[in-house]
This record gives structure tokens, sequence and C-alpha cells, in this order.
């Protein structure tokens, strides 16, 4: 058996359909150094055991399938996974989510040639195969996300969990999930957040290796939740979110102070006036009504 590098955890609650799609994913990983930790979250019975045991029947590698006793949440599920691992980092995959094929090897190499990267991110390309909607977006990190990071968390969570690789010391270091009841569906926003509280350093990359599934049964598809959720967050860390949005609230009318001033120059006055003056001599041309 090849001895894990990457803990890689799955939270599994009625996804028999989608976890199939999961695993496959991470047996085409060009990085084989891993594990898979499935963690069935005490869910109903949906074939999720039986595809487990099949992907473990053609691996080499470990793949061990927990049940919890008494359901948890999705932290709880994750926690679980984390611990049961040996691998030096871990990576996050939900069971609705796939990878592309280098998406281990990208993390690796940086967080391998950096001795002082704790968390490697990658953007992802969010789809929906509803053949009835079915659509695909590419959200790649903006300038303004990694040039200002980590602020730039204070303003909204940019960071998936399917697209994070992490030490997994720093994450046991900081109590892992939080599985209090009223963090569930932003659980992640606050791991990130007590990550960076602590010190570990995030790397933003360039290339998409992860592809976020949405559909309706999609924790994120209960949007009218997510107001109580970020005040919840809030309230649990003021500092972090007061501090980080006076920064960028001041960093972007600094650079709205700069634009105006390359834009007032002669030169700019000039254009103006010509553009002015045209749109009266224009106007006098224009038949009346």
């Amino acid at each position: 058996m090849v001895e894990p590098l990457i803990t890689i955890v799955l939270p599994a609650y009625r996804m028999g359909s989608y976890i199939g799609d999961a695993l496959r994913s991470i047996a085409a990983q060009t990085e084989q150094r891993w594990e898979v930790i499935v963690v069935d979250d005490h869910g109903p019975e949906d074939g999720t055991a039986s595809v487990v045991r099949d992907f473990a029947k053609g691996v080499k590698q470990r793949v061990e399938l927990i049940r919890h006793e008494v359901n948890q949440g999705v932290s709880g599920a994750r926690n679980t996974g984390i611990r049961a691992g040996r691998g030096e980092f871990v990576a996050f995959l939900d069971p609705d989510d796939t990878w592309l094929p280098h998406h281990l090897q990208a993390a690796f190499a940086v967080l391998n040639g950096d001795p002082g990267a704790d968390v490697a991110c990658a953007p992802v390309e969010s789809y929906r195969d509803d053949p009835a909607h079915a659509w695909t977006h590419k959200a790649h990190f903006e300038s303004w996300k990694k040039d200002h990071f980590p602020l730039s968390l204070a303003v909204y969570n940019f960071i998936l969990p399917s697209a994070v690789v992490a030490r997994r010391a720093h994450v046991l270091q900081v109590g892992g999930f939080d599985t209090a009841p009223d963090l569930q569906h932003i659980e992640d926003y606050d791991l990130w957040i007590r990550l960076v509280e602590a010190g570990s350093r995030f790397v933003l990359l360039e290339r998409i290796s992860a592809r976020y599934r949405k559909h309706g049964g999609g924790a994120t598809a209960q949007e009218a939740r997510f107001a109580a959720l970020h005040e919840r967050l809030y309230q649990k860390h003021p500092a972090f979110f007061r501090e980080g949005q006076r920064r960028m609230l001041r960093l972007a009318l600094d650079t709205h102070h700069r634009s105006e001033q390359r834009n007032s120059g002669p030169l700019r006055s000039m254009m103006r006036w010509v553009d002015q003056l045209l749109r009266r001599v224009l106007g006098k041309l224009s038949p009346s009504k």
C-alpha cells in the first residue's frame, strides 16, 4: 500500500448518485500518494457504501469508509476524516464535486516548494449539468483578491473547500471545522479566517483544478439563510471583518483618487471640452420633433 502524503476527506450524506464521479476524479490524479477517508454522516441507504467499497477494490491506496452512529453535520464529518488521516496534507473534496487530474500535483508543488506556505487554494469551474438548465462558469481569482489577501477575505469568501489542500497539522491546531449548528454551510469560511488568524499562509493558485457542481440539493441553494449565517460569522470574528473591510475600503478609495488624478490633467480636460462642444453642435443640427 502506498504511504499517504495527502489525506483526502469526503463527507457524505445522501450523495450516492454523485460520489462515484468524485472518487473517479481522485483515481485520475497525476499525484498518486493519497489516501481517501469517506465519512458517511449517518445518511439513509443510497448506495454510498457500495460505491466506496467497489472503488477501494480497484486502487492500491488506503480507502476507508467511516459511518457516524449519529448525524453530526458536515463539520463533524470532515473533522472525523481529518483525525483519521495519516497524510502530511489534507485535501477536501465534497462528494458532488470533482477534480481535474492535476489538482493534487499543482497544490503539492507549491506547498512542497515553499515551506512557508500552508494552504493552497485553486480557482474553480462551476457548472450545472441539469439538461434543462446546463451551464459552465470558469472563475479565476481576480488581481485584487490575490494582491490584497487576506484582507480580501474580509469582503467575501471566494475559497471553496473542494479547491483546498492544507497542512493537516495546521488544520488540527486550530481545531478543525466548527461544529456549531448556526455556522453550518459557512463553516469553511470560518476555518479560513481562523487559519489566517493563527498565522497560516495561503497561496492562491492561477490554474483551475476543481469543478464545483451546482444543483438543487446543494447547501448553497438555500440563499435565504446566508444573510443570517454571515451575521453570525461577523459576530464571531468582529476584529477580522472590521479591520479587513476598513483597510479594503481605504485601498479602494486611494485607487479611485489616483484614477481621478490621472483623468484630470490638461489633455483629459481638453478631451472633455471637445466632447461637450461636439454634443452642442450635433444638438443644433438634429431635426426638431
